[in-house]
């Protein structure tokens, strides 16, 4: 049974209530007024969701927040004044220091911010978190809601309820349960393994990512495909959407956003001293050495435009000799290439003469590939050509693009008629209508039996394939993960049940 908290009386504990500000996964929290020492506080009371066990850890939960967040004494945290309990109604409440600001969450909503504004706000983040980190605390739930701008231009961190202490007695969350905001988390907590301060760095440059462009770095229609993203797709890069960001401001979000924690910045502080280097117009101090790209002479500018620079840790700028071979060393982020000017005009000359090449070799005008056939025809396109030895093309043959992966359906059915949709990484790839024959009776029911077959190209990656089946009033949908190899087919067999209808997908 369900046991929401009733309407609030006048007073809970010392406190009179004054206002509902707002409401939680948690609880409730009011604008109150402490007589006792004469100010007024946001009061966040614990709505308990279940009798029993689950309100106990509930209860847990929200005297861990109290003793996390009242242990943390730094500038840019939410001041803690008191915890107790409410002994007329037995609830729980936390009174905290009352910010009269606005969310990032409310300034986000009026577009994108400047970039040394968002900076600003990051390094104050980044050295809260540093201190919190330092207490063996991970907040775990970093997201614009949680952030306020007071009108001194401060910034506070709120809401440390789903926080963790790093010792036993306080792990209230067990592995494998996914704690926080899908849109801001850090991969390896989407994949509920372990996480330490490095997890609030990437949800920080998340939320700063989306301050910067207006929009979030991992947006996706539905929850699996925001995992899906922040665990294997890199966002674009923020000067995509927006002008004159400087190239600092990328390299440093391209550490931040690394998928591999390893890979991202160590600590939050280190974070907070690079989002100030660039503001004070320095090169960030820590996105150099292992975040620099090694570019062989030999490669540039083409190289660099198709990709294919080593991405490595190299030695300083002041050792350009790495292997015997001499390199030039290009200060941009590991995810995120800025070609300089020349480099683009040189690429797009050597560009159009592999167009030309590609469109006048007499091999190409003998073995030309059959158009890809549409969803629902009748014959599976062939493998496209690849250029044989000796061909014009030569060498360069191997910078064409790669032949796409082929991603084959096969769909069993008990259905009269229905509509099938498939969608590849939430993009809409197929549509079509299905039947089936007649079989046999079970009782006074007629069974239906159908099948279906299809094969679509796909880009060579991973990629997240979703089906959707509709007849009558109902709907299944099942999703399913594959990687694709350039010309190589994946055989998806796919199913619904007689009695059920659950929807099977599986790899074969």
């Amino acid at each position: 049974m369900t046991c929401w908290m009733a309407e609030p009386a006048s007073t809970i504990g010392r406190y009179e209530i004054l206002r509902e500000i707002g409401r939680g996964a948690m609880g409730v929290v009011y604008e109150a007024r402490d007589p006792v020492l004469d100010r007024t506080v946001a009061l966040k009371v614990i709505q308990r969701s279940a009798p029993g066990e689950t309100a106990r850890i509930y209860e847990e939960r929200f005297l861990a927040e109290a003793r996390i967040a009242a242990a943390l004494q730094h500038p840019g945290i939410v001041v803690v004044h008191d915890v107790g309990r409410d002994e007329p109604t037995g609830s729980l409440f936390i009174a905290l220091e009352l910010l009269r600001g606005e969310t990032l969450s409310e300034l986000a909503a009026r577009g994108p911010l400047e970039w040394r504004a968002v900076l600003q706000i990051v390094a104050q983040v980044a050295r809260a978190l540093h201190h919190a980190h330092g207490h063996g605390v991970v907040h775990r739930d970093i997201k614009p809601a949680n952030v306020v701008v007071l009108p001194t231009g401060e910034v506070k961190v709120m809401d440390f309820g789903i926080a963790r202490l790093e010792t036993a007695r306080h792990r209230l969350t067990t592995t494998g349960e996914f704690v926080g905001t899908p849109l801001y988390t850090a991969p390896e907590q989407a994949k509920t393994e372990e996480v330490d301060g490095r997890a609030d760095v990437f949800s920080l440059a998340s939320v700063a990512y989306t301050l910067l462009t207006g929009r979030a770095a991992f947006l996706a229609p539905t929850i699996p495909g925001i995992v899906h993203r922040v665990v294997y797709e890199d966002p674009d890069p923020p000067s995509r959407h927006v002008r004159d960001i400087p190239a600092g401001v990328e390299r440093v979000l391209a550490r931040a956003l690394a998928k591999d924690p390893d890979l991202r910045y160590p600590t939050a502080l280190a974070f907070a001293e690079d989002a100030e280097d660039v503001l004070a117009g320095r090169p960030p101090r820590h996105v150099t050495g292992e975040d620099l790209v090694v570019v062989d002479e030999a490669d540039s500018p083409l190289a660099a435009l198709l990709g294919t620079a080593t991405q490595a840790p190299v030695s300083p700028p002041s050792d350009p000799a790495v292997g015997g071979a001499t390199r030039s060393i290009l200060p941009v982020g590991r995810h995120w290439r800025r070609p300089r000017r020349g480099v683009v005009l040189a690429g797009v000359a050597v560009g159009l003469g592999l167009v030309g090449l590609f469109l006048w070799a007499p091999w190409r005008r003998s073995a030309a590939a059959p158009p890809p056939r549409t969803a629902g025809g009748d014959a599976a396109p062939d493998a496209a050509p690849s250029a044989p030895a000796g061909s014009a093309l030569g060498p360069l043959a191997w910078f064409l693009p790669a032949n796409p992966g082929r991603l084959r359906i096969d769909f069993d059915h008990p259905l009269r008629s229905g509509t099938l949709r498939v969608f590849v990484d939430d993009e809409l790839a197929l549509e079509e209508r299905l039947s089936g024959q007649p079989r046999k009776k079970a009782l006074v029911f007629k069974m239906h039996e159908g099948s279906f077959r299809d094969e679509l190209e796909v880009t060579p990656g991973l990629h997240e394939v979703r089906l959707e089946v509709r007849w009558d009033d109902d709907v299944r949908t099942e999703r399913i993960v594959g990687n694709f190899r350039s010309g190589a087919t994946r055989r998806l067999e796919a199913s619904l049940g007689r009695i059920r209808r659950d929807l099977k997908l599986e790899w074969n």
